[in-house]
Formats: structure tokens, C-alpha cells, sequence
């Protein structure tokens, strides 16, 4: 066998940097050479998503058949879908996790004792109701909670609702967080608390899952009378398909919120005459006219 034409290093670099970029490739590029295939594998684990089955069968076999090390090395992201799988155990595995997203999952309490001691966690996606399993439980000083940064709640926020008060309550006083979203059943009152008691927020978003006519969207926002500039409105078709965005670098709806929030500020945009958001895979962006 001829000797490889770069060096090792030169030549890991090169086969590592594609599969960042273009993860797709990862699978071809496993099929190159058995070293290449021991530098690249990691990479396939980094932001793993339990609700596409290919993926879904892949990290059930490598549960199966490699070390504890390899997902404590490889895994930094993941998605656990509504469908049968072992999230627990699969989390347990992976103590440097940086996101961890979740629907309704599978054996609460366990997943909760899973992430319980760790560390690392600064973005977090799903209901806080469903992880604790009751909402007068819900504990969100928790170590766990310490290092978040990004929090997307999927529990409704209602003013007349007690538990609403005390999550709102908890949620501000986290020590790391800076980027807060709700869905759109959030009414003003708890909104306005956010802004003005969470000391580190920079960015707040309310997520509707489906698209408003532009005037519409607008007399809502002018109806709840909050003018704060950390304050954006979005539109979510593909949530998952942009949450992995952000997980591999791209720009998320996080990233795009503070670009309009940066423009906000500088005078790009006037007040609430906002870029409107429509996520896909890709977030596009378009000034609304004036009215």
C-alpha cells in the first residue's frame, strides 16, 4: 500500500473540516480508509436526533457496541424525538453535552436523574412540566440549570396561572441565562417581568408555530405595548430542522433574533416595524412596509 500523500496530521485536518462543514458526507467518508474512518466517526455522533431513523438506528448500535468513552468524546448535541428510545440511558452516556432538546420524554424522572450532576448544558429545549413530571416540582435550581444560557420553554406562561408565577420566578433567577423563549400563549405580564428582572437577558422571543398575516402580527404586537428591544416575535415552521442549524454553527433563530436585535439599536429598523421571521431550514428575512 503506498504511503498516504499528506501528513497524518495535514491529512486529518483536511477529511475533519469536511465533515464539519458538509456533515451529510460523513457516511462516504467512513467508507475512505480504516484510519480516516477512526478520526471521522466521532463526528457523525456530534448533534445526534432520535426523530430521523437512520440516525435513530446508528446511535441504538453504537449504544450497543462502543465504549462509554466514545459518546462522553463524541456527543454534544441531542434531540430526543416522541419515538421509542432509551433517551436516558443515550444522555447518561454523554456528561459534555451542550444542548439538550426533548419531547415528552419517555420515563421523566430517569431523564431528569441523567443530566442531574452535569455541567456543561447551556442550551435547553422542552417542557419543564414533562421533565419533572409535576408542575409544582419543577426545580430549577438544580445544578443542571446553572450553566444555561438558552432556554426555549415549551409550558404555557399564563398571569392567572400560579405555577406560571413561580416557573417565571425561577426561570429569572438563573444565574447564566441570556436568551429566553416562550411560545405564544405568553401574555404580556409575564413578558414584561423577564425584561425587567432577569439580570443578564439579552434576547427574549416568542415562537408562534404558525405564521400570522403581516398586519396582524404587527396590532398584536402593538396591543401587548412592549417596546424593549430584547423583544422579538417569530415564526416557526421547521422548530427541529432549525434547532439543528444551531447546534452545527449556523444561524439559528437565536443568531438571526440578534441580528435584528443589533439592528434595533441602531436605528435600522424603527421601533416595532420589524423584520418578520419565517423559519425553515433557513431563516429568511423581510422589512414590512409601512402601514
Amino acid at each position: 500500500m503506498e504511503d498516504p500523500a499528506f501528513p497524518a496530521e495535514l491529512e486529518r485536518e483536511i477529511f475533519e473540516t469536511i465533515a464539519a462543514l458538509y456533515p451529510s458526507t460523513i457516511p462516504t467518508l467512513l467508507l475512505v480508509a480504516r484510519r480516516i474512518s477512526v478520526w471521522i466517526e466521532p463526528l457523525l455522533y456530534t448533534v445526534v436526533r432520535t426523530d430521523i431513523k437512520g440516525m435513530h438506528s446508528a446511535v441504538e448500535r453504537a449504544m450497543k457496541t462502543k465504549p462509554d468513552s466514545f459518546f462522553t468524546r463524541s456527543v454534544r448535541h441531542i434531540y430526543l424525538g416522541p419515538y421509542k428510545f432509551d433517551g436516558p440511558l443515550l444522555v447518561r452516556m454523554c456528561p459534555n453535552l451542550i444542548s439538550l432538546a426533548y419531547i415528552r420524554p419517555r420515563g421523566q424522572p430517569v431523564l431528569l436523574a441523567a443530566v442531574h450532576s452535569f455541567r456543561n448544558i447551556q442550551r435547553w429545549s422542552g417542557s419543564l412540566v414533562d421533565l419533572f413530571d409535576a408542575a409544582d416540582v419543577v426545580d430549577l435550581s438544580l445544578p443542571v440549570f446553572k450553566t444555561v444560557t438558552h432556554m426555549d420553554v415549551f409550558d404555557d406562561l399564563e398571569s392567572k396561572n400560579q405555577y406560571s408565577s413561580k416557573l417565571s420566578a425561577s426561570l429569572a433567577a438563573l444565574p447564566a441565562l441570556t436568551h429566553l423563549c416562550l411560545n405564544r400563549t405568553a401574555e404580556p405580564r409575564p413578558i414584561r417581568y423577564f425584561l425587567q428582572h432577569c439580570a443578564g437577558l439579552q434576547v427574549l422571543v416568542i415562537m408562534w408555530s404558525k405564521p400570522l398575516p403581516a398586519k396582524a402580527m404587527l396590532r398584536a404586537l402593538r396591543e401587548a405595548g412592549i417596546t424593549d428591544v430584547r423583544y422579538v416575535v417569530a415564526v416557526c415552521n421547521g422548530y427541529w430542522g432549525d434547532w439543528e442549524v444551531g447546534a452545527r454553527g449556523g444561524v439559528d433563530f437565536w443568531a438571526a433574533a440578534e441580528d435584528l436585535i443589533a439592528r434595533k439599536r441602531s436605528g435600522k429598523i424603527e421601533g416595532i416595524r420589524y423584520s418578520r421571521f419565517r423559519m425553515l431550514l433557513l431563516i429568511c428575512r423581510r422589512v414590512l412596509p409601512s402601514s
